[in-house]
């Protein structure tokens, strides 16, 4: 009896041995061989590590160099990858631990990538699992359930609706310069660090805009938590995992479940605290925020719905909060900073702003979005920035299927990157100037801008591009509108960090970004 149940031990043994020495080491040869007959090129495969001990200490040398701010980001936010294309082409392979990944940055096939979404799916579900504490909702659904959530969300995105967040903004933004106009001295002139006050604004925003709020220590904690996870989701240092390490406990979990649990609580209160006010009376429809649309199920169903039914609209609903809150507070603030950095550098363009800011909208103290439609200039500026300083640095997809792009045969389950950072700076497509800020270049519009090509992506591509670009564009405008009408600025250089001089055109502000 003992003998069958050794072999039986040895048996399982033996085959889980295999399949782990077939997953580290012979299926990636036979995909490096099979990337080579396609004409890829791209480092050998190095045994379990691929290149994440390459990529570790890229990433590690370039983050302890200080940036400047006349250096290109590049060399900060993916210098392997730049190293990758430099060396073997503009479409190569890498590793990921076992697992290739295929960096695709020729602009016509990253437009297909992005258009067949059913194809080229999230890599969510093959990445530290740590980030299904942070991404859900609408950036996480695929096929069908994608679609049904964005037909449910694109209402609270059309222009006409847009169009009453701009007296929010305009509140936010001047609760924010009113806050700078005190740390002036008697001089007019004064030090500010500017990125937190930036912050602040976008979480005004999109706090009003999500729950009709105000952004309290609760709101600010809120997006603190979901900013944390998703430094613990970074793939730089730890871009693999050996299978079913995702089952194994560690603190970095224990943490993050920790700071999800807290999120969740807070938004879980304020769903129950809609669910009481709703109950107590119907608010008017012109009233209702983008919270309402995660909730309608609920609000519908109200007591015909099963528990299992309410619990699944409440996680939703979660879900989708955490993206939109996250996802807007930190890609405004984050357009903003690089936009007065830029702008504060070349004072020729901050002047020429200010000038059709005043132009355009004249005395006029209240904004309006047909003011901040006729602001084409500023318009330029914001464009130039997000080419040059993408929110989205680069995009992932994992094949579902094997297929076809291009003249490349892709296996399944392979990642594909798309370096959009890399893209806006290439000089055939935006001329040999492509690292200089020169905004006019899209005094014809986008497509004049790239030579004809269709190759500004700084909100994804396709189908599923960002469903908040529109908004984000007129909350940058308004802040920026606002802030030149008020102050002058430039880069402060008395200290190491970059700064900034600010004056309400009639003060000077020295900004700390």
């Amino acid at each position: 009896m003992w003998n069958y149940v050794i072999v039986s031990l040895l048996t399982i043994v033996a085959v889980w041995a295999w399949k782990i020495f077939s997953w580290a080491w012979v299926e990636p040869r036979r995909m490096e061989k099979f990337l080579r007959n396609q004409g890829l090129k791209g480092n050998s495969y190095r045994f379990l590590l691929g290149d994440s001990q390459e990529i570790g200490d890229m990433y590690k040398e370039a983050n302890s160099k200080i940036l400047g701010p006349y250096d290109d980001i590049v060399q900060r936010v993916m210098p392997f990858i730049e190293k990758t294309i430099n060396t073997h082409g503009k479409n190569a392979f890498a590793w990921i631990g076992p697992r290739a990944q295929i960096i695709i940055s020729d602009p016509e096939l990253m437009r297909v990538v992005l258009n067949r979404h059913r194809n080229y799916q999230k890599n969510f579900r093959v990445c530290n699992k740590i980030i299904n504490l942070v991404i859900g909702g609408l950036v996480y659904y695929e096929g069908d359930e994608w679609s049904k959530s964005r037909m449910k969300l694109n209402p609270a995105f059309h222009l006409d609706k847009l169009k009453q967040m701009v007296p929010t903004m305009q509140s936010c933004t001047e609760n924010i310069l009113n806050q700078w106009k005190s740390k002036m001295s008697m001089d007019g002139k004064g030090v500010v660090d500017v990125l937190h006050y930036l912050e602040d604004y976008s979480g005004s925003v999109v706090t009003h805009s999500l729950f009709h709020t105000t952004f309290d220590d609760e709101m600010r904690r809120n997006f603190h938590y979901l900013r944390d996870l998703t430094i613990m989701t970074d793939t730089a240092s730890k871009p693999f995992m050996f299978p079913g390490a995702e089952y194994l406990p560690s603190e970095t979990k224990k943490k993050a479940k920790e700071m999800e649990k807290e999120v969740r609580q807070s938004f879980t209160k304020m769903i129950n605290q809609r669910l009481k006010n709703r109950q107590a009376g119907e608010p008017d429809a012109a009233d209702h925020d983008l919270f309402d649309l995660f909730l309608d199920e609920l609000y519908e169903g109200k007591n015909k719905l099963s528990s299992r039914e309410r619990k699944r609209i409440i996680d939703e609903a979660i879900a989708q909060t955490k993206l939109f809150y996250f996802a807007g507070y930190d890609t405004t603030s984050n357009l903003l900073v690089w936009t007065m950095i830029t702008l504060a550098i070349h004072q020729d363009w901050q002047a020429r702003a200010r000038e059709e800011v005043f132009q355009v909208l004249g005395n006029n103290n209240t904004l309006t979005s047909d003011g901040l439609s006729q602001l084409k200039l500023l318009n330029m500026i914001l464009h130039e920035v997000l080419r040059l300083y993408p929110p989205i640095m680069e995009l992932s997809r994992v094949v579902e299927e094997e297929t076809q792009l291009g003249n490349l045969r892709i296996p399944k389950g392979v990642l594909l990157q798309l370096p959009i950072t890399l893209l806006h700076r290439r000089p055939e497509i935006w001329g040999k100037d492509a690292l200089d800020f020169r905004p006019d270049r899209f005094s014809e519009g986008v497509l004049k801008a790239a030579n004809g090509q269709a190759a500004f992506m700084p909100f994804s591509w396709g189908p599923r591009i960002c469903i908040g670009q529109h908004f984000a564009m007129m909350e940058g405008k308004a802040f920026m509108a606002q802030l030149l009408r008020t102050f002058t600025f430039e880069l402060a250089r008395r200290i190491s960090t970059p700064l900034m001089l600010l004056s309400p055109f009639s003060h000077s502000l020295e900004l700390l970004c």
